[in-house]
């Protein structure tokens, strides 16, 4: 079922009341863990998945969803610890190229004990889908620290061809066996040939 089927059927009752609040779903695919997490705190039963709960300890940037053929960069900011630091500093073969997805997911609100809560209403709905590309840090001071990780829309390549680079493997890929930028290398760092 596509969005509009989703949202079609959930039922009109619990659309008109009035109360009706949305949360982001993020899924990572790290290497070797990937993470399902949303914007709210504790964990979230929704799309037959557990969503772990991070509150205010992330932020996504804004998301556009136009449907034109944009190759749009989607921020994800997080607090970090030394810890979380240094393993995002050792991370980048965890993170480059691997596939990111933020859904929403509309809420049914509900006031219990003096606090909003909410429960899922129908399944999640894709926003964004792309890569995970770089992850920069940075550091203002003893307390506060920050990873981002920018993900690329999926047309984020979408001009560049198969193997489009010219170097030498490249080449060889292209056309078995030919030795045309096999000496490129050399006359990268400013070679200039002597001629006598």
């Amino acid at each position: 079922m596509g969005a509009r089927e989703d949202l079609l059927a959930i039922p009109d009752e619990a659309l008109r009341t009035g109360r009706v609040g949305q949360a982001a779903l993020v899924f990572m695919d790290f290497l070797n863990s990937p993470k399902r997490w949303w914007t709210g705190f504790g964990d979230l039963d929704a799309g037959g998945y557990r969503w772990q709960g991070l509150g205010d300890l992330i932020s996504i940037s804004e998301i556009e969803t136009a449907y034109d053929l944009s190759a749009q960069q989607v921020n994800f900011t997080v607090a970090a610890t030394p810890e979380m630091l240094a393993r995002a500093i050792n991370a980048t073969a965890q993170v480059r190229d691997r596939a990111v997805t933020v859904s929403m997911q509309l809420m049914a609100m509900e006031a219990r004990d003096g606090v909003q809560r909410g429960q899922p209403l129908g399944t999640p709905f894709v926003l964004f889908s792309g890569t995970m590309q770089r992850m920069p840090w940075s550091a203002s001071g003893p307390a506060q620290r920050t990873i981002t990780v920018e993900a690329e829309g999926l047309f984020f390549r979408r001009n560049a061809p198969p193997r489009g680079r010219w170097t030498d493997p490249d080449q060889r890929a292209r056309y078995s066996g030919d030795l045309g930028l096999e000496r490129l290398p050399i006359y990268a760092g400013g070679y200039e040939p002597r001629w006598v």
